[in-house]
C-alpha cells in the first residue's frame, strides 16, 4: 500500500511539473519549491485520512478470577484479574509480567474485572506510561507499563484457550425447607383431645446442609432438618377450676447425603444445580396431662400423670433443581424446588414407652412437593 502511495506522489509531481511546460509562460511558470510543497500538503492531508489512529495495548490475554482459582492460588482479595497469557515483544512482557500474575491495581485504582481494566487502559495513550500491581506467588510488586506502538511485523501470538467457569469448591448454610404434608390424621388425633390443629397442609422446617466439590462439578455433602411444634392447656373441672395442665408437642426431622451436579450459568454468579438426597426421617407426637402434683414419694400408679407419645420412622428421598446466585465472593443465596418422598415399609405407627403398635387409620409422613431457600458460604 505504502509502495502504491508513493507511486502516486511522484505521479502528481510529475503532472504539476509537466503542465507549466504547456500552460504558462517562462515568466508565469511557479518556483519548484512551491510545487513541491503543495505536493507534501496534499500528501499529509490524505495521510490523516487514511491512516488509522493507533491504539494503546497492553499485549496481554485476561480473564476474571474463578472461585475454584482464588482457593488453589491461596489468593487473598476480592478483586483482580488474571494474566492467561503474554504477546511475545508486548509491552506487558517488557515490564515483567508473566502468565499467572494477577493484576492488582492500574495508576492506584483497584482492578474488578476484566472490562474494568480494559477501561483504565483506553484512557491511555501511545507514549504515556502506567504503574501496576501485582500479585506473583503470594507476594505483591509493583512495576511500570509503557504503552509503546505495536512494533511492524511482528506477527501475534495466538490467544489462549477461555478458562472453563467454575461452579465453586464447597461450602454449606442455612436453610429452611417447605415440604407438603398431610397432617388430617394428626389434627383428629389433636382436636379429639382439645388442642389446636398443627397447621394446614404443609410444614416448614430449619435446618441446613453443605457439600465439597469431587471433581467435574459434582459434589457430595449432607443435610438436615426439623420442627417442632407445641401447645399447653390448662385443665378445668366442672365449676372452672383449674386442676392440671395438659401439653402436645409434635416433632418431625430428617437427615441424609447428598449427590449434586453444578453448572455455571453464564457466569460463575450464577450456578445451577440438580441432585438427591438420600436419608431418613422420623415425626413424632406426644400429649401429657398432670395435676401439677409431684413428689419423690409418688408410685407409678398412684399420681395423676398421663402421657402418650407415637412415633413413626421412614426413608426419605428429594430430588431437586436449585440455583446459586453469589452476593460476594464468598456468600450468596441458594434455592430449590424439588419433591420430598417418605417410605416405611410398615404403615402403623409405635408408642415409644412400651413399643406396641398402634391401631387404627395410621396418619401420613411427610409426602409432597418441596421448596427450599437460605444463604451459602463459601468459594
Amino acid at each position: 500500500m505504502k509502495t502504491i502511495l508513493n507511486r502516486s506522489w511522484n505521479l502528481i509531481l510529475a503532472g504539476m511539473l509537466i503542465i507549466p511546460s504547456y500552460g504558462f509562460t517562462q515568466e508565469e511558470e511557479q518556483p519548484l519549491e512551491i510545487v513541491k510543497s503543495n505536493v507534501e500538503r496534499i500528501k499529509q492531508e490524505i495521510d490523516a485520512v487514511t491512516k488509522p489512529s493507533e491504539k494503546v495495548s497492553m499485549g496481554l490475554y485476561l480473564s476474571d478470577l474463578d472461585f475454584e482459582q482464588v482457593y488453589e492460588m491461596h489468593y487473598p482479595h476480592n478483586y483482580g484479574v488474571k494474566v492467561r497469557g503474554v504477546t511475545k515483544d508486548g509491552n506487558a512482557g517488557r515490564a515483567g509480567i508473566i502468565k499467572g500474575d494477577v493484576i492488582l491495581e492500574f495508576d492506584g485504582s483497584k482492578v474488578r474485572f476484566e472490562n474494568h481494566l480494559l477501561r483504565l487502559r483506553n484512557a491511555k495513550k501511545v507514549g504515556e506510561s502506567a504503574d501496576l500491581k501485582i500479585w506473583r506467588d503470594e507476594n505483591t510488586f509493583t512495576t511500570q507499563l509503557q504503552f509503546d506502538p505495536a512494533p511492524m511485523g511482528i506477527a501475534k501470538t495466538s490467544k489462549p484457550k477461555k478458562t472453563r467457569l467454575s461452579p465453586g469448591y464447597g461450602g454449606g448454610g442455612p436453610e429452611a425447607i417447605y415440604i407438603e404434608f398431610d397432617f388430617t390424621g394428626i389434627n383428629n388425633l389433636l382436636a379429639l383431645n382439645g388442642f389446636n390443629k398443627v397447621t394446614d397442609g404443609y410444614t416448614v422446617a430449619y435446618g441446613g446442609g453443605g457439600h465439597g466439590n469431587v471433581g467435574k462439578g459434582w459434589f457430595i455433602g449432607g443435610m438436615g432438618a426439623g420442627l417442632d411444634k407445641q401447645q399447653q392447656l390448662p385443665v378445668k373441672d366442672e365449676n372452672g377450676n383449674t386442676t392440671g395442665h395438659k401439653k402436645y408437642k409434635f416433632s418431625t426431622g430428617f437427615g441424609g447425603v447428598t449427590l449434586t451436579k453444578k453448572v455455571p450459568f453464564m457466569t460463575e454468579r450464577i450456578v445451577l444445580d440438580f441432585g438427591i438426597m438420600l436419608g431418613g426421617g422420623e415425626t413424632s407426637i406426644a400429649m401429657h396431662q398432670t395435676t401439677g402434683d409431684y413428689s419423690w414419694s409418688d408410685l407409678i400408679n398412684g399420681n395423676n400423670n398421663h402421657t402418650l407419645e407415637y412415633k413413626k420412622a421412614y426413608f426419605v428421598y428429594r430430588p431437586s433443581l436449585g440455583a446459586l446466585v453469589r452476593i460476594k465472593n464468598w456468600v450468596g443465596l441458594h434455592g430449590s424446588v424439588g419433591y420430598f418422598g417418605s417410605y416405611s415399609a410398615n404403615d402403623q405407627w409405635t408408642d415409644a414407652n412400651f413399643d406396641f403398635s398402634v391401631t387404627g387409620d395410621s396418619p401420613n409422613t411427610p409426602n409432597g412437593l418441596s421448596g427450599s431457600i437460605g444463604f451459602w458460604f463459601g468459594f
